[in-house]
């Protein structure tokens, strides 16, 4: 039933249906920034899987970055896109393409879609070997305010065309400051 959500709630599906229409309307449009908005418990990340998994499919997207500003929030991700099953295929969304838990600072060189923490992605932009697992644990709204402004500089290990795509899902309160520099790096839709 989760594959098919119409079937458990006609209204939300017609909203996601409408969501990903809309979002595929600005991309076609070339507009290199877009805001999906929806309710609480309307099926967001599942959505934005969806949005996945049609960009990789249809458009071609070679990586997505899928943000997210607390750890739990990435864990919640990649478990859905693990039970996301492709619509008239039956598999798995992780048995078809590779998905990365960033879980170090190191993009594996395969994964299609990388779901990580705003934190973890600034730090790997700074150069940093390694993130303190308890910098994700946090939003990073909460100390975001505090936190001056450093400039990050281009780092040949992630050029800025790494990523076709960011979806910046449940962090637009951190986007701001600091994070924002993670934003404005990359080449990419967001």
């Amino acid at each position: 039933l989760a594959a098919f959500p119409e079937l458990e709630n006609p209204h939300l599906w017609q909203v996601q249906k409408k969501a990903i229409a809309n979002l595929e309307e600005s991309l076609i449009s070339a507009r290199p920034r877009a805001l999906i908005q929806m309710a609480t418990g309307s099926g967001k990340t599942f959505t934005a899987v969806n949005i996945c998994y049609r960009l990789i499919k249809h458009a071609n997207a070679k990586r997505i970055l899928f943000l997210v500003d607390r750890g739990n929030l990435g864990v919640q991700t990649y478990q859905e896109f693990q039970n996301f099953i492709v619509p008239k295929d039956g598999r798995k969304f992780t048995d078809l393409y590779n998905v990365q838990h960033m879980e170090s600072n190191v993009i594996d060189d395969v994964s299609r879609v990388c779901i990580s923490t705003i934190q973890r992605v600034y730090s790997m932009l700074k150069g940093e070997r390694q993130l303190d697992p308890l910098a994700e644990e946090k939003s990073g709204f909460e100390d975001d305010f505090a936190l001056a402004s450093v400039p990050v500089d281009y780092n040949p290990a992630i050029p800025i065309s790494m990523f076709d795509v960011i979806i910046v899902d449940e962090c637009h309160r951190s986007i701001y400051n600091l994070w924002k520099q993670v934003l404005d790096y990359f080449d990419a839709f967001l």
